[in-house]
């Protein structure tokens, strides 16, 4: 074996003697001894491509990678995958070896033949203190690799909740949550919220609606409901319908997540999401009670009585948009019509259908905050009471992610998510939702006046119907109540410091579809709770 093979040998199996002699230089007058006049190549490859250097990264060896940098090892020598020693120590995920090549010079956005960059490895694998030393040397997480994903598609799609926090809170990810274009049409186009929702991760997909991603937005496949109800994943059915996500919304192959689901064997997880999506379907489906034609509106729908029609939207001047599904052509007609003209297909009297006025249709599809009917309205906050449990399973991959989760980012499960030490003096679960019974959202009756201490959590309450109750100490420290808030318009918002253009835009169109007694709670919640609430507001004003 020559002297290189036997360099590239020595560092693999991390044999620090023998590098040492090899790499030493021949003493003057030593130097015509036969043999020692050959300098070993610090940069010989072998068949794979590896180097010295690659081997000591991905071992993590301190001493052979500063050996081999030292010799004048090549830092950005690439393989046969044209990956170079600082991709492997991403991957292995630790800190000093990739600090001392990036001290080296390494380049931090060059990518591999598969079109990744270091980033992209220490983000699958979840690598939190690697990933944040990338980001700090200005790592692009926006890069995309042959398949189409950055490194937040990376962690989304493989539950790493730690990276992903990470990955939310650099300024340069606010690009990923919105749409690429093309998305409709590339095979490859994808999203993080579909990938968290294929796979299950429902942490994840909740720091995603906190972070402000487009909840509908669609791919070939469809929306990440359709993701979630193709790979069984009850619990990101449920949380996605409860998020207010369009249940009705057809794929390029004209599927609602129901009809895909129709293509499921008879297991216990498709029966509970077709049930899911039933009710959700059902929640939002009325029916014309006279005919109704308006030639001189190009964007009405011509509806005949009996007609089932699907809103998709809801405008509180009671022009609602809608949708007929035709069984015999499979088209779709969709347009606006008067709310006046139809009655809502509840099922909240067994099946009963109450014909009601247009405020009256209006409040029972309101009721519950996310186009869902007053009728499932308990299911859901008992599904919200669920998911909150969940959220106290939040576990990341490395310590570190674990230190932040708990002292920077308690906003998930937080309404006041205040500074690191407010987090951590409060109590563990830390939410005044989790510890109050949850409310009955229907079940006050109308003209009710606000109790003292109910209006600050009815409005906590409001804001995780729809994930957002980060905003609580806002809207509570400027003095809103709901009464009030109904009638904030999107200046007001920005007032108060909503500054981000998603979460402005989900609370307008919250405000828009308020009816405000609905969401006085029922019960007051234990003291401790009120206490709690008011340590974090009085911590964060």
């Amino acid at each position: 074996m020559g002297k290189d093979q036997e360099l590239l040998q020595a560092v693999k199996t991390e044999d620090l003697l023998t590098v040492q002699k090899l790499l030493q230089r021949p003493r003057p007058g030593k130097a015509k001894l036969l043999g020692s006049a050959k300098k070993v190549n610090v940069n010989f490859q072998d068949t794979d491509g590896f180097s010295p250097l690659h081997h000591a990264a991905l071992n993590g060896n301190l001493e052979l990678i500063t050996l081999l940098l030292e010799s004048q090892a090549a830092v950005d020598i690439r393989d046969q995958k044209g990956m170079r020693p600082l991709h492997y120590a991403a991957w292995q995920g630790k800190a000093e070896p990739m600090k001392m090549l990036l001290k080296s010079g390494s380049s931090v956005n060059g990518q591999s033949d598969e079109g990744q960059i270091p980033l992209h490895l220490s983000a699958q694998h979840g690598h939190y203190d690697v990933s944040e030393m990338l980001l700090q040397h200005q790592s692009n997480p926006c890069i995309v690799d042959n398949a189409g994903k950055t490194p937040l598609d990376l962690a989304c799609e493989f539950g790493r909740v730690g990276v992903v926090q990470l990955l939310l809170s650099s300024n340069m990810c606010a690009a990923l949550l919105e749409p690429k274009k093309g998305d409709t049409t590339d095979p490859n186009g994808t999203s993080p919220l579909h990938l968290a929702a294929k796979n299950g991760h429902i942490d994840i997909i909740r720091l995603l609606i906190q972070a402000g991603i487009d909840i509908n937005r669609q791919t070939k496949a469809g929306t990440a409901l359709h993701e979630a109800a193709l790979c069984g994943k009850t619990e990101a059915v449920r949380l996605l319908l409860e998020s207010g996500i369009n249940a009705t919304v057809r794929n390029t192959y004209s599927q609602t997540a129901l009809d895909i689901v129709y293509q499921f064997t008879a297991t216990q997880a498709s029966r509970e999401i077709k049930q899911l999506l039933r009710d959700a379907s059902a929640a939002l489906q009325v029916r014309a009670l006279k005919d109704y034609c308006n030639n001189y509106d190009l964007t009405s729908l011509n509806i005949k009585a009996g007609d089932v029609i699907t809103v998709l939207e809801q405008h509180p001047d009671g022009r609602w948009k809608g949708c007929i599904h035709d069984n015999r052509t499979g088209n779709d007609r969709v347009g606006y019509f008067p709310s006046t003209m139809v009655e809502v297909i509840s099922k909240r009297t067994g099946g009963d259908r109450s014909s009601m006025g247009s405020s009256g249709s209006v409040n029972s599809v309101r009721s519950s905050g996310s186009g869902q009917s007053a009728a499932s309205a308990a299911h859901i906050l008992h599904a919200q009471a669920e998911g909150v449990k969940l959220l106290a399973t939040v576990l990341s991959q490395s310590a570190k992610a674990k230190e932040h989760l708990l002292e920077q980012s308690k906003s998930v499960d937080q309404p006041a998510a205040g500074s690191a030490s407010s987090s951590r003096t409060s109590s563990q679960s830390g939410c005044p939702l989790h510890e109050a019974p949850p409310y009955d959202a229907t079940a006050t009756r109308k003209g009710e006046g606000p109790g003292e201490g109910k209006s600050s959590e009815a409005v906590v309450q409001w804001l995780s119907d729809f994930q957002l109750q980060v905003y609580a100490p806002n809207f509570v420290g400027a003095g809103y109540d709901l009464p009030t808030i109904s009638r904030m318009t999107p200046e007001d918002l920005t007032a108060i410091g909503i500054t981000k253009p998603g979460h402005r835009k989900k609370m307008t169109s919250e405000i828009n579809k308020m009816s405000v007694t609905e969401w006085l709670p029922d019960q007051k919640p234990v003291s401790k709770t009120q206490e709690h609430t008011h340590t974090h507001t009085h911590t964060i004003l």
